[in-house]
């Protein structure tokens, strides 16, 4: 019902804004957008060819972020003969551990009131309703926040309309090739 009720309401929201993959009218409209929640089940997929790996998680999806982040501890930098890996623990806040090793992407230093803080970034499969990507995550103490997976403008730029009003509105449903 929601979804009726919000995409009228957008309906007469049709604003120009530069172009983006997958929006290639670059147009702010109910059809070229989801619209999702403030808060969303959101599948985290480490090795797309283990589907049955899917960590399902609330996930907090926020357009003041502009990336994402996941609540990593234990973390630990591999060097082997061709790559560097990170091995850290995904705690999903409901007492699952989930250990994963994947490559690093790149450090990014993060300016905070305290100081600045190093972040190591990973790339993991993330799908939110029906929209799947291998997307960008640092790797932070989210231990204090409510939800562990924090969704930034870096996934829904592309995909998404947000509303603070609502919340677990769809489940995870990602058709995801090979």
């Amino acid at each position: 019902m929601y979804h009726s009720l919000l995409a009228l309401s957008l309906m007469g929201l049709v604003t120009s804004v530069s172009a983006e993959p997958g929006n290639p009218s670059g147009e702010i409209s109910p059809d070229n957008f989801s619209i999702y929640g403030h808060v969303e089940k959101v599948a985290l997929i480490p090795d797309n060819s283990k589907l049955s790996a899917d960590i399902e998680i609330p996930a907090l999806l926020d357009t003041g972020a502009a990336k994402s982040s996941l609540h990593a501890k234990d973390i630990e930098v591999i060097e082997t003969d061709d790559q560097k890996l990170v091995r850290f623990v995904f705690d999903d806040h409901n007492g699952g551990q989930h250990p994963m090793t994947l490559p690093l992407v790149k450090k990014v230093s993060i300016k905070q009131a305290s100081g600045k803080q190093v972040r190591y970034v990973v790339r993991m499969g993330l799908c939110v309703g029906d929209h799947y990507e291998k997307h960008l995550f640092t790797l932070s103490d989210r231990s204090r926040m409510t939800y562990p997976v924090l969704v930034g403008r870096n996934f829904l730029k592309h995909t998404a309309l947000v509303s603070s009003r609502h919340k677990m509105t769809s489940e995870p449903n990602c058709m995801i090739d090979g």
